[in-house]
């Protein structure tokens, strides 16, 4: 039995360890953004995440939430890897000599990914070497002969290879989309879990992203020569979000103006130079490039994606399994219990698969036949044709009267409904557009903030920003923020010091 259980407990082991030390970086991330946003307000901006959601930057919980997402992601690719790592070690070299040079040599590697961040580094090395002492400590006696890893593993290659066969067939580019619209949407548990996710996500997405990819970015401009100039420069950074503050506050970034070069800056080290001129041209190139300078989480982003769709379901897997070996305990025979335990496992990653397997995401539909679903007494019908509205850009209600999809129970109809109006420009489309805002559901908030940016025939409209503007100040909703800002800078709108 022990042996059967090793696997999972090194696992755990690893994503405990990512657990501490990833809520540890978010924490930080959070107080570095809570910085950011008290001087942004100081300075009259607007702000997202708004003065209501504020406090929580400060607070330990939303750090840990964020924690968890990295330890099932991040964490459990860096353990599965290293716990394959020390299992070869173990079976063919066994020198701790040879050990500690590959952790040092893991060090290097991690740093030299991380630009040297040491934050960063020490939380996947961390990661590691728990990984590796587990593995060592709580390593089957079996005698003489070897704890045959390899040999299990092979056995479960079996069944996970005929899990990825099942959903391979379904599995597209937006399969988280459709594993939240099938699988969480659908059900009160799935629902809380979505809920969470959206709730708390940003927390940790702020931690790896880059100075690009952050909504609001604080700055100074240095430099008086050129008053003319400055307005000028300060106008082209306002309207990529890059937000001038006062000289007390740290910033993101620093541009320094010099007879008309632009020297900028993060953490007093030089980052790039260009001519005014150059800037005024193509800001968002140049940010771009002083983005992609300073990008120190690349890598971070690429491991944690990579962990989200290949570690985090193999670690599920893993765990569920030893679980059901354990649940099995009546069996006698280890081979049978075994078996039972992976057939088990094949059950319940397979059968979710049987719904995606209805729908037919490339079927091509006609008008006559995308009414006829809008009309259907099945849900997934009438989801799939308003999917179809959507990618053809087509106005909803050339089918239908969507206030009917506007009253549907299911959230998933809802937010699919949400997202179709963005296309139609009549008067009562954007009315249903402003009553989808008060949806108690966040994720069709979201969609209805999505589809009023797009509104461009309103574009400018003083009203609709006015709006905007109001749901950001009295929101309690992160995320719900976020599209709601994207939805402003959609309709034209920029900072200034006077909007809040």
């Amino acid at each position: 039995m022990k042996r059967h259980l090793y696997p999972a407990l090194v696992l755990l082991a690893g994503v405990l360890a990512a657990q501490i030390f990833f809520s540890v970086l978010v924490y930080f991330s959070n107080l570095w953004l809570y910085q950011t946003l008290v001087a942004l307000e100081h300075s009259g901006y607007l702000i997202v995440p708004n003065g209501r959601v504020m406090p929580d930057l400060k607070n330990i919980l939303p750090a840990v939430y964020g924690g968890l997402f990295f330890a099932l992601t991040t964490g459990a690719g860096i353990s599965l890897v290293t716990l394959f790592a020390v299992m070869l070690w173990h079976r063919y070299l066994r020198h701790y000599g040879l050990l500690i040079a590959l952790l040092s040599i893991t060090a290097l590697f991690f740093a030299q990914k991380f630009n040297y961040n040491i934050s960063l580094t020490l939380a996947c090395l961390l990661t590691v070497i728990t990984v590796v002492v587990a593995a060592l400590k709580l390593l089957p006696d079996t005698g003489k002969s070897s704890y045959p890893f390899f040999r299990i593993f092979a056995a479960h290659l079996v069944v996970i290879g005929l899990i990825v066969l099942i959903w391979t067939p379904v599995a597209d580019k937006d399969m988280f989309v459709e594993i939240r619209d099938n699988l969480l949407l659908t059900n009160p548990m799935g629902k809380k879990i979505n809920d969470f996710y959206y709730k708390y996500t940003l927390y940790p997405a702020e931690t790896f992203k880059s100075l690009d990819q952050k909504l609001l970015k604080s700055c100074h401009i240095i430099g008086k020569e050129d008053p003319l100039l400055n307005r000028q420069i300060e106008k082209r950074l306002m309207a990529e979000d890059y937000l001038p503050v006062k000289h007390q506050f740290p910033v993101d970034l620093t541009v320094k103006i010099e007879t008309k070069t632009l020297i900028f800056f993060q953490d007093e080290q030089k980052i790039h130079t260009c001519s005014s001129e150059e800037f005024l041209k193509d800001p968002e190139k140049i940010l771009e490039l002083i983005s992609a300078k300073t990008d120190d989480r690349a890598f971070l982003r690429k491991i944690t994606f990579l962990s989200l769709i290949a570690a985090s379901p193999l670690l599920c897997y893993i765990l569920l399994h030893s679980f059901f070996m354990m649940l099995l305990f009546f069996i006698k025979s280890g081979p049978a219990r075994f078996t039972g335990a992976c057939t088990a496992c094949l059950l319940i990653f397979a059968l979710p698969a049987a719904s995606f397997y209805r729908q037919s995401s490339s079927e091509t539909l006609d008008d006559k036949e995308i009414a006829a679903k809008l009309n259907s007494d099945d849900l997934q019908d009438r989801v799939a044709a308003l999917k179809t509205v959507s990618e053809q850009g087509s106005p909803i209600d050339l089918y239908i009267d969507p206030q009917v999809p506007a009253q549907s129970q299911f959230t998933v109809e809802r937010y699919w409904l949400a997202k179709t109006l963005g296309d139609s420009r009549s008067p009562a489309s954007y009315r249903l557009i402003l009553q989808l805002l008060d949806d108690p559901q966040p994720n069709v908030v979201c969609m209805a903030f999505y589809s009023l940016g797009r509104q461009t025939h309103a574009k400018g409209n003083t009203e609709v920003i006015r709006r905007i503007i109001s749901r950001i100040n009295t929101s309690a909703h992160w995320y719900v923020q976020w599209y709601a800002y994207k939805a402003l800078k959609r309709q034209g709108w920029t900072q200034t010091k006077q909007d809040t």
